[in-house]
């Protein structure tokens, strides 16, 4: 077994027995909230505790590195997602080739031997070990030898649709549909980011923005213009973000630009954090910068109805 993953698992000291989920979790969408939920629960009625295991990096990184690979949130910001839902434990797994190579029965030994396994909740579809052999039914008899059960529950469905993390990064990048992808998370999407520096265009024209600075693998919503909000420290200020590569100045690499309303402090080097809540428009090549300006004030116009009506 891989010499990382042994190592963070024999590091984590529980005492008593836990209740875990194994997964990814990228998004922690309504799906994955449902398991965390159903995990808790059983923890507190048991008297154990609750615990995630969580893939530091996607298993498809490593399985399929040929393949780019898109994350909804970072990892830090899924560690704190799933601890904010009351988890006892969240324990964060390098999955590497190593890992792959294990099967099921040697890793949940591991898990019974350190973590005191007692009870496995997962989705229908779950399997884990060598080539996903550890589907459900094997886990449950492995199970009856090493003194742990396993639970599958239903997925969870938003508009007769399964929720999944590659619904959402479809819904995300190729509609720009912000408003069903926040149905499906449970709370609008954001990315978390310091604030760098740009062409500093925006205060030319009279609407400096915010430039994100975002990691490459980061799942970014389709080109266009957003209503969101933007938190900075404990501060919410109603904000309008353009993503795109700014045909109007013939730019060839995509930004991400936050005109934050009714708000002039510099703050370059700061950490903001953007939620996306609807879609305004797609991104359009204009004329010249006065027709730009324009289309600007019309969207900031747009933005300030959207905060009217809520």
């Amino acid at each position: 077994m891989s010499l990382a993953a042994l190592q963070e698992i024999q590091d984590l000291k529980v005492s008593g027995g836990t209740i875990l989920t194994i997964g990814t979790f990228d998004g922690v969408h309504r799906g994955h909230q449902a398991i965390i939920a159903a995990v808790i629960d059983k923890a507190k009625e048991e008297g154990l505790l609750s615990g995630c295991i969580t893939f530091k990096d996607s298993p498809r990184r490593t399985l399929r590195p040929e393949i780019p690979f898109y994350y909804l949130m970072t990892l830090q910001e899924r560690i704190g997602v799933l601890t904010d839902l009351g988890l006892d434990v969240v324990l964060p797994l390098t999955f590497d080739t190593d890992l792959a190579s294990v099967d099921a029965e040697l890793f949940v030994k591991y898990l019974v031997d350190n973590l005191n396994l007692k009870h496995l909740i997962v989705g229908p579809d779950f399997a884990l070990g060598h080539k996903r052999r550890g589907t459900i039914d094997v886990l449950k008899i492995i199970g009856q030898d090493k003194g742990f059960t396993v639970e599958s529950i239903n997925s969870t469905d938003v508009f007769n649709d399964r929720v999944s993390s590659t619904r959402l990064r479809g819904l995300l990048t190729e509609k720009g549909d912000v408003k069903l992808a926040n149905e499906l998370l449970g709370r609008p999407y954001s990315i978390e980011s310091v604030v760098k520096k740009g062409h500093e265009r925006g205060q030319t024209i009279g609407y400096r923005t915010a430039n994100l600075d975002v990691p490459n693998d980061r799942i970014i919503p389709l080109d266009g213009v957003y209503v969101t909000s933007t938190i900075l420290g404990e501060n919410i200020y109603p904000s309008v973000t353009n993503i795109g590569d700014n045909p109007t100045f013939g730019d060839e690499v995509t930004s991400i630009e936050t005109y934050i309303l009714d708000f002039d402090q510099m703050i370059y080097g700061e950490t903001i954090r953007v939620e996306f809540l609807d879609r305004v428009r797609g991104e359009v090549k204009f004329e010249n910068v006065s027709k730009l300006r324009e289309q600007i004030a019309a969207d900031v116009e747009i933005t300030r109805e959207y905060y009217s009506k809520q």
